[in-house]
């Protein structure tokens, strides 16, 4: 797996480095079921992205913020009947790998009606260098807690709901021609609560999922960021 940073040297004082924050998560309640039951989804998210401002020169003026659309994926396995492991990544930010316990409810392989509450958690990170006259090495880890809770009303249709905390770090080192960014080194960090719904509508082994939510990005020297997002994502379950 290869995880991939977006670095671009744009600003007219010479260096710009953005990165990514996810946005929409589509995580369901329900685990696999069984063992080694699976799924793969290709995702269109909504995406934050963080450009540090170096304007003046310095680290010490927060970033800038922007949505963009990005593509994301995701993988998870069952490992035991309520417990599955998974592996998410969105484009431009870093991969996570974790753990969904289903304390409530039957499995996505029982089909069963009813209420269904889980808990995950995610942890990854990367680094990453560019090459050329101006270069900049910089390192985005980043951990993920949710709390998830929906209803399956029949073995088409789940509605869900997803509250979630993550907490990530940038840490980088500019090399520059220009004696101005020459030896910088930004460092910030990243606090985003998150409130999610959204809807999974099943097709046998087929499936497709539609979700909004709303995001608060609070960032190291810079104004809280609240954004309402959308996304949507299709998959396969094995």
């Amino acid at each position: 797996m290869r995880w991939i940073f977006l670095l671009l040297l744009l600003l007219q004082v010479g260096c710009a480095t953005k990165y990514i924050i996810p946005g929409n998560r589509f995580m369901t309640p329900e685990s696999q079921g069984g063992v080694f039951r699976s799924t793969v989804e290709l995702q269109q998210s909504t995406a934050n992205q963080l450009k540090v401002n170096v304007t003046n020169a310095s680290t010490q003026d927060g970033v800038f913020h922007s949505l963009t659309n990005k593509t994301g994926y995701a993988f998870s396995t069952s490992f035991l009947e309520q417990l599955d492991l998974f592996w998410t990544h969105t484009g431009g930010g870093n991969s996570l790998f974790g753990g969904k316990f289903q304390f409530l409810g039957a499995s996505k392989a029982a089909n069963g009606a009813g209420h269904k509450m889980a808990l995950s958690a995610a942890l990854g990170g990367n680094e990453h260098e560019t090459e050329g006259s101006n270069k900049v090495e910089f390192e985005l880890s980043g951990s993920e807690f949710q709390l998830l809770y929906g209803y399956r009303f029949n073995e088409f249709l789940l509605a869900y709901s997803n509250l979630a905390y993550a907490h990530y770090n940038f840490a980088g080192q500019i090399t520059s021609s220009n004696p101005a960014l020459n030896g910088l080194s930004p460092a910030y960090d990243n606090k985003v609560a998150s409130l999610y719904g959204g809807a999974e509508i099943s097709f046998g082994v087929v499936f497709g999922k539609a979700e909004c939510g709303y995001q608060m990005l609070k960032t190291t020297d810079t104004k809280d960021k609240a954004n309402f997002i959308f996304g949507y994502a299709l998959g396969v379950n094995w």
